[in-house]
């Protein structure tokens, strides 16, 4: 994985179709722009998962947060895992079938940039938005990386846990979070959580955690 920014992504080619002929291997190739101009005041940004962890936090709050003065402290939410019912997120990322065709059918598109891989870009034309390089993550950790490749320099995550949705570790998740948070090692990471001895992601010297008062002070939530 690379360290790559929006600054400088134009958009990239997707293969649409491998073959063989005459013996050869070929390939139908489109380039994709990149339709995503995101402009913010803070460089400060929230990724939401569905982890336990964020439970007694009501993300509602961020529908309308207005960060302080002239937006000095506005923080963009980036999600994941299920949670768009409860949030009109600015970002969102998802893969599986069976929920992009409730985004669809709710036209959740319509006020959020929802990213998924090649395959679900040509599956439903139109609808979303290609994760940039199409990388090789799960999804919370892709929300996290596309934060990361929007250029913020802080990022606050909420239920991220590294778990699965019963609240058991999942070291495929806590692997692919460790890797977008080693390769940004410019970005300041905050896992926020009023949880203790939580310790997978914590040798990394960008990362830090806080409680959710503490988030909620120094957001201006």
């Amino acid at each position: 994985m690379q360290e790559r920014y929006r600054s400088d992504y134009d958009g990239e080619f997707v293969i649409l179709r491998t073959y063989f002929k005459d013996g050869q291997k070929l390939q139908d190739k489109e380039w994709i722009p990149n339709p995503v101009e995101n402009q913010y005041l803070s460089a400060r940004a929230a990724v939401i998962g569905y982890g336990q962890s964020r439970e007694k936090f009501q993300v509602k709050k961020l529908q309308d947060h207005r960060g302080g003065l002239l937006g000095s402290k506005r923080l963009q939410t980036y999600g994941a895992q299920g949670c768009w019912p409860e949030l009109r997120f600015d970002f969102y990322v998802e893969n599986d079938q069976d929920s992009l065709r409730k985004l669809i059918k709710h036209r959740y598109m319509e006020t959020c940039t929802v990213y998924s891989n090649v395959k679900n870009c040509i599956k439903y034309p139109g609808q979303f938005y290609l994760t940039p390089y199409n990388v090789k993550l799960t999804n919370i950790a892709t929300a996290i990386y596309i934060a990361a490749f929007d250029g913020h320099k802080e990022i606050f995550l909420l239920g991220v846990d590294g778990t699965l949705e019963n609240g058991e570790f999942n070291i495929k998740e806590a692997t692919s979070i460790n890797n977008v948070i080693r390769t940004y090692s410019n970005t300041t990471f905050y896992f926020v959580t009023d949880w203790v001895g939580q310790t997978w992601y914590r040798n990394h010297t960008n990362v830090k955690t806080i409680n959710y008062n503490e988030f909620v002070s120094y957001c201006d939530i």
